[in-house]
């Protein structure tokens, strides 16, 4: 083949694909096997791909027209940032409002059940000593600080117990409550903002799924910044800043989730809003991020692999939204316990604890792997006691309950836990494929036997006056009193009549006496 037909071929290729490989039309990208074989000084770079020769001239054009002579965004960025910027009220019917607000008194909940946490002291601790022009709030502990540490501070107690909804979507409103805060929005804005984060966060998690095992909620940061950004009122272009600016910096790693636990396996997420917070503030002043952070070469896609088919809005049944098909956790420990802990009652109807002679308990492979790796059968700590299945199953078997307060060092040091814990084994079923998906058997020292089996993540999904039941106990479980509860209640219910959302804010700002010595 002669130079000449080489270079025909390499015309054919085309402007994305010379984009992608950061290049461009009219570059002299050329094929080793059409031209003579590059010198060996040409050779000296170990990252020059096999069968290319490095040589580039002349020829492409940056017509994306975008501030500070950034480049032109990905086909991916496009798509999320003109939903974002086209995502209005309008969208907010009643019932999206009434899933905006149980969502949210679901979510204060989750704060309030990680309040007076060691996590939650940390964090405001450090957040005492930042300041700025824009003022958020620690609530619990009235702390005034920047928005992005009291986005961490807020975040890392709401995620500490591992009660918020599911699969954890509710990590993103942290920082949409810090900036909402700061910048006095309405009521009405705060819904748009929670609904459209929502949005993006399970439209990027479906088109994603069953790639990136190794990431633990990658796209809790970026939909977030699409929130956020959209309460800041930024134009397309920092919008696609914001979310280049989140994404690039910021993938979490699942080993947070892995073996014995640390505190950071509740921080995890919020720092990711942190960052959130704080790439939207930078891209609103004017800071320009990667222009091609999924599609561009070294780009996500080059890491996970792209998308199989981004819709968004993400159109589930019937046209619902995302938030209106949130699903809440009844109990304080890992999702995939969830529905164990509802067949647990029977289980100890059934027989007493001290009768049992075995478990067997089959899940999921992936609920196997965070559940049951042996760290768990020896929990230290509160983190790694709420996604020990042995554990939350030995102790709900004891107890005939699970709550905030059955993961304390007396309780999982508690000797007879751990020698019915002894006689639990866990195995994966590979026919389950779905979290929530578990069967237990169980055998007594009378050769009885029962198989429980439940297939549904829960078998009786939350009502909203589960919701309300859910907060009202936290709330005396922490000594909230009863007339700041109910003002609570009344406005985050409601937000759609709030003039200003500090207000609703301030309604839980402090918790009696507290504080985080």
């Amino acid at each position: 083949m002669d130079d000449h037909n080489g270079r025909e071929r390499f015309a054919e290729l085309g402007r994305r694909d010379l984009m992608k490989i950061g290049i461009g039309a009219g570059a002299g990208l050329v094929l080793e096997s059409v031209f003579k074989t590059p010198s060996a000084s040409a050779q000296v770079s170990t990252n020059r791909p096999t069968g290319v020769k490095t040589e580039t001239s002349e020829g492409w054009i940056n017509d994306a027209n975008r501030a500070s002579g950034n480049g032109p965004i990905d086909d991916t960025t496009r798509q999320v940032v003109d939903y974002v910027s086209e995502f209005s009220e309008s969208h907010i019917t009643n019932s999206v409002a009434d899933a905006v607000g149980y969502t949210l008194l679901d979510t204060m909940a989750a704060l309030i059940a990680g309040f007076e946490s060691e996590p939650g002291r940390i964090c405001a601790r450090m957040a005492r000593t930042m300041r700025s022009d824009l003022k958020s709030t620690v609530l619990g502990y009235g702390v005034t600080t920047t928005p992005e540490m009291a986005a961490f501070a807020n975040g890392c107690m709401l995620r500490h117990t591992d009660y918020n909804d599911i699969p954890h979507n509710s990590d993103i409103l942290s920082g949409i409550l810090a900036i909402g805060e700061a910048l006095h929005c309405t009521g009405t804005e705060m819904l748009v903002a929670v609904a459209l984060g929502y949005e993006v966060v399970g439209s990027l998690g479906n088109a994603a799924r069953g790639q990136g095992g190794g990431w633990d909620a990658p796209y809790n940061g970026p939909a977030s910044a699409m929130a956020i950004g959209k309460l800041m009122k930024l134009n397309k272009d920092q919008l696609a800043n914001a979310l280049s600016l989140t994404l690039v910096p910021h993938l979490p790693l699942k080993v947070s989730h892995v073996g014995a636990l640390s505190m950071w396996k509740g921080c995890h997420s919020a720092e990711a809003i942190r960052c959130a917070v704080f790439s939207t503030l930078l891209a609103r002043e004017g800071m320009t991020g990667p222009s091609q952070p999924f599609e561009g070469r070294q780009g996500l896609f080059d890491q996970l692999g792209p998308f199989k088919n981004l819709r968004i809005p993400e159109a589930g049944t019937n046209g619902r939204l995302v938030i209106e098909r949130a699903g809440y956790k009844r109990f304080p420990s890992e999702g995939s316990t969830q529905s164990v802990l509802e067949i647990t009652p029977a289980i100890k109807e059934w027989t007493k604890a001290e009768d049992i002679v075995s478990i067997y308990v089959e899940l999921p492979f992936d609920g196997w792997q965070e559940t049951a790796d042996p760290p768990k059968w020896d929990p230290r700590n509160r983190e790694t006691a709420d996604h020990s299945m042995p554990y939350v199953i030995a102790r709900a078997l004891i107890d005939g309950k699970i709550y905030v307060d059955s993961f304390t060092p007396e309780l999982y040091m508690d000797p007879k836990v751990r020698a019915l814990m002894k006689k639990i084994i866990v195995a994966p079923n590979y026919d389950y494929t779905y979290q929530g998906e578990a069967r237990l058997t169980v055998r007594t020292r009378y050769g009885r036997e029962l198989i429980k089996e439940t297939l549904l993540h829960m078998a009786s999904p939350m009502t909203h006056k589960d919701i309300v039941e859910k907060f009202d106990r936290i709330c005396a479980f922490r000594s909230i009193p009863d007339q700041q509860r109910d003002r609570a209640r009344e406005q985050w219910l409601n937000l759609g009549k709030v003039q200003d959302f500090a207000e609703a804010m301030q309604t839980l700002a402090k918790f009696g006496n507290s504080s985080p010595e």
